[in-house]
Formats: C-alpha cells, structure tokens, sequence
C-alpha cells in the first residue's frame, strides 16, 4: 500500500467515523468532513484548507462574471436584485424583495476589483465593478439641491433600474412589512460612506475623475450633518447619550427628516473621510474641505471611546436595510464591531489599547451569535440565523487577530469558521446565503461579503495560500498588475507600501521604479523579508520612493 493511498484511506476513516460529531451530517449538498477529532474540515481540498477557500472563492467569481441577466431589463440580476432563485429550468429569476445596491456595488470593488484581481491577475473584474458603480452614479444618486445632495441610495425596489429607496414599504400592510426597511427617498448613512470609500478606492485604481468626484461629495454630506454634540466641562458630550450617535442611521433625502436616529456603524464614514484627508496634496483637496473632514473623523473618534459608545454598551445596531425601524435599539448585528475591528487592525495607532479591544470584540461576537453546535455566526438577533458571509467575516477577524498578536487560538477558530463558510459554496458556483436558509440566494451574503472575508484571511495567513504567485495585500491599491512566468509586475497608488506575496520560490531580485530593494532581516525596514515554506514561501515587502514595482523569481 503506498503512502498516498493510505494516507487518503486514514482521512476518509477519521472523516466518517466522526461526522455525527457536528451539529448537521451535510450542508448545502455536500456531506459534512470532519477530522479524526470530530472538528469542521474544508468542503474542497480537505487536506489542504487554503486551496478549498481558494476553490470557494473562484468558485463564487466564476458564477459572478456570468451571472444570469435579468429577463425584464437584460442586467445583470445583481444590478436591480437583492437575491435570485433557481427556476426549475437550469436558470435564475430575481426575488421580489427590495435591493440593497450599495451594499453589492461598494463591496464588489474590494472583493472584485480589489482582492480577487490583486491574487489572480483577472482584469475583467475592473469592467464588471465599472458597470455597477456607474449604473449607481446615474440612477442611483439624490439631487444636487436637496438637503441630502447627490449622495448614494442603499435600497431601491425589486427589478427597477432606478434607485432611490425601497417603495415596497411604505404603503406595507402585512405583519411581517408593517414597519420595516427604508421607504420611498430614505437614505441610510453609513451606506453614504461605505459607497463613497467604494467610488474613492475605485478612483485610486483607474484615475478616472468621477469617481473621486463622487466621493467627496459623499464625504461634503457627512461633515455638513454630523451631530456636533455639545461642549461641557469634560469636554464634548452627546446630548441624548446612548440614543444619539454622529450621524443618524435613515433620513429622508429631501428634507433631512430623521426616520430612525442610532447607528453604530460609523466605520465606513471614518474610512472616507481619514483617507480624502490622507491623500489631500494628491487630489488638490481645498484646505477648508481637509479641514471640516478632519475635525468631523475627530468627532467620531471621540464618540466612538466616549462612555456612550458602542465599544462601552455594546450597542451595535443599525446596519440592515430590510430590518425593523427600531427606536428602541433592540437589535444587534456582527458586521458593525467586526468590521471597526477590521480598521483598528489595519490602523493600530488609533487604539493603546488594541490588545483589548479587538479580542473583547471578538468575543462579544461569538458570545453573541456563535451558533450552537457549529462554527457558523448568526448575522443578527433581528435574523438569528447562521450565514456564511457573516461567518467568514468573523473568521476573517479572527485571522487578521492571530496574525497582530501570534494567539494560535484565534487562528484555529478563524480555520474553522473558514471551513463552515466553504460548504455554502456549491460545485456550479451558487453561493447559498446559509446552509438552512433556504432556496433564496442572497448576492451580499453569497458573493461580495462572502469573498472579500476569505481574501483577506488568506492573506492574514499566508502559509494557507497553495503554493503558486500571488499578491496577497497592499497597503495602497493596486493599479495594474500582470502576472508572467517568473514575473510579477504590479504599479501602486502611493509611492510607498506594505505589500505581502506568495511565491513559488525567493525572488531573484526585487525592483521599485528601476531601484533594487535588498533582503532584511527586519520587516519595518525598508526592503523585503523572505519566510520560507515547505514549497515557495512569503514576500514581504516594504519601500518608498516609486510606484512600479516587479519581481523575479
């Protein structure tokens, strides 16, 4: 018996004699593989975890770049469907429940244009992401004179090109609509800063002005609304404490009247304003603007670690578009501290006491909404069910958590949840929104949040990536990239950045704007870094001083 075969033998035995040890036998119609411990394995490539994500996410981008177009208005069903269905003739029709376009359209810039062509090289994903943001700025933007202008809309009705909020409730007579979601002409706030970074990122790739335009207009609304608090004797204090956050979560987009006052998801607006102002002297940003985004992401940070913060009441509330007007903030979701946990990691400096936050979030999460019995993550107490985006997103966290700090617990809880999120992903590139959701396909839940998590894990960890040429992250976005044989070429924004790689094998040499960059022992100085691995190993990379970078191998 040769090694191979006994090896596949004694993995096949472990994988069932312990399958009764998980909550479910199957999922998504694939049987459930556990290890000889009784512990979650990869739906794909089992032995080899990092090539099952890989193979779920390509999976996912292969059915996105042909997904079926709506038969009323010949789009792409992403483009006016919140979600699809199967038809019972080998094709898809889209749901009848209100969009939420720009949770798809800002998130298929990080996932598409930004992750997955980053690791593989595909430049189609710029032209699909193109089409979505541009139907969004054309059809989906509020007037220039209303009081909310020209901002982003985060729902529109099922099946219609035009967005500007979701009519299906406004007239609701059901128990189940009565109450609910946006309305005719409701924005919702944190939407206007998670598609205005979209637009920024965008812009950084292509240079292509609108887009930045877009932006700051974005940014202009949100430094013109934000709720200044009042000035005391400790400083600035919040007039009705745990009910007032900096900006409102819905608004009526013609007059500014508030239709539900809290959020706690904020993050998005921080990320535009703090990075307009990073790059201000690049985009000829007047001094006035800088100044008023500037002091507005001050505020935040203020409220954000004041004692009426959610990081203090664990009250994160106020992200979903379909859900409850909720007055009373009963409702909790994951998103919001998972994805504020997210920036801390990526910006540290604006947390001396990272050490404790970031795990305190983690933890409220999985006491929170860990399903009991699996490595899964309900996706909010309004909608207590387990879901694979919102499970990769936390098992994102937690890699992302285990790379800062070194805790191998946080990287096995991130494997695992990472292994629940790949059995939502089927062999014809359906991504199912839960493994007991039912027949409805969600395109946030099964496509845009769910590949931007395990992009960002395999980057956390890159011993998991298969072996083979990949540009895992960077800390400024990637303009061009090209992959050749023993050849990675790719231009940044800045001229400085952090960049992690998977290479088959150390590089022969390493350029920046013709200027060769040594190996270092010392990864915060300014060169490369090689980590060997049992085939090929990790790059990484950091420099200054250009923007065109290649490497040989």
């Amino acid at each position: 018996m040769s090694l191979k075969f006994l090896f596949g033998f004694l993995l096949i035995v472990s994988f069932v004699s312990s399958s009764a040890q998980y909550k479910v036998d199957s999922m998504c119609g694939a049987k459930v593989i556990l290890d000889k411990s009784g512990k979650l394995l990869s739906r794909y490539n089992p032995e080899n975890p990092g090539a099952g994500y890989v193979k779920a996410v390509q999976l996912a981008v292969d059915f996105w770049k042909n997904c079926p177009n709506s038969k009323t208005n010949n789009l792409p069903l992403y483009i006016t469907h919140c979600s699809m269905y199967r038809d019972g003739k080998g094709g898809f029709v889209g749901s009848t429940w209100p969009h939420n376009p720009i949770v798809v359209n800002a998130q298929m810039v990080q996932s598409m244009a930004i992750d997955w062509r980053n690791f593989s090289g595909d430049e189609s994903m710029i032209g699909i992401t193109r089409k979505a943001l541009d139907h969004q700025l054309k059809y989906g933007t509020t007037p220039s004179n209303w009081e909310w202008a020209s901002v982003p809309y985060a729902s529109s009705e099922a099946g219609d090109i035009i967005y500007d909020g979701a009519s299906k409730f406004d007239t609701a007579q059901t128990a189940e609509n009565i109450g609910r979601g946006d309305g005719s002409f409701v924005l919702e706030v944190d939407k206007i800063g998670e598609m205005g970074i979209a637009y920024l990122k965008f812009y950084q790739i292509t240079n292509e002005k609108k887009y930045l335009e877009a932006a700051i207009q974005c940014a202009d609304a949100l430094a013109k609304h934000v709720r200044k608090g009042v000035h005391g004797k400790s400083g600035i204090e919040w007039k009705k404490l745990v009910l007032t956050s900096p900006w409102p979560f819905r608004v009526k987009a013609e007059t500014g009247q508030i239709t539900e006052e809290y959020t706690s998801h904020v993050v998005e607006n921080l990320r535009l304003l703090e990075e307009l102002y990073r790059i201000k002297e690049r985009i000829n940003l007047s001094g006035e603007k800088a100044e008023k985004y500037l002091n507005t992401s001050k505020l935040v940070w203020y409220w954000l670690y004041s004692s009426e913060s959610p990081i203090k009441t664990s009250i994160w509330k106020g992200y979903f578009e379909d859900i409850r007007i909720d007055e009373i903030n009963l409702n909790r979701v994951n998103n919001s501290p998972m994805e504020f946990a997210r920036f801390l990691l990526k910006n540290p400096a604006n947390d001396p006491n990272i050490s404790t936050t970031v795990p305190g979030l983690i933890w409220w999460v999985k006491n929170t909404f860990a399903e009991p019995g699996m490595n899964a993550i309900n996706e909010q107490t309004g909608c207590y069910m387990p879901m694979g985006s919102h499970t990769s997103r936390y098992a994102s966290i937690c890699a992302m958590w285990y790379e800062y700090s070194g805790d191998e617990w946080f990287k096995e809880e991130a494997f695992r949840n990472f292994n629940h999120a790949t059995y939502m992903a089927e062999p014809d590139g359906v991504v199912q929104t839960g493994h007991n959701w039912g027949d409805e396909i969600w395109f946030s839940d099964g496509y845009v949040d769910f590949i931007r998590h395990f992009m960002e894990g395999l980057a956390a960890v890159p011993e998991w990536v298969p072996a083979g040429n990949h540009l895992l992250k960077s800390s400024s976005v990637i303009q061009k990239i090209t992959y050749e044989t023993g050849k990675i070429s790719f231009t940044t924004f800045d001229d400085n950045s952090e960049v992690v790689l998977r290479l088959v094998s150390k590089p022969k040499s390493v350029t920046v704007s013709g200027k060769t960059f040594k190996e270092m022992v010392n990864p915060e100085a300014e060169g490369y870094v090689w980590k060997a691995l049992d085939k090929g190993g990790v790059l990484n990379l950091n420099y200054s001083g250009g923007n065109e970078v290649v490497v040989l191998n």
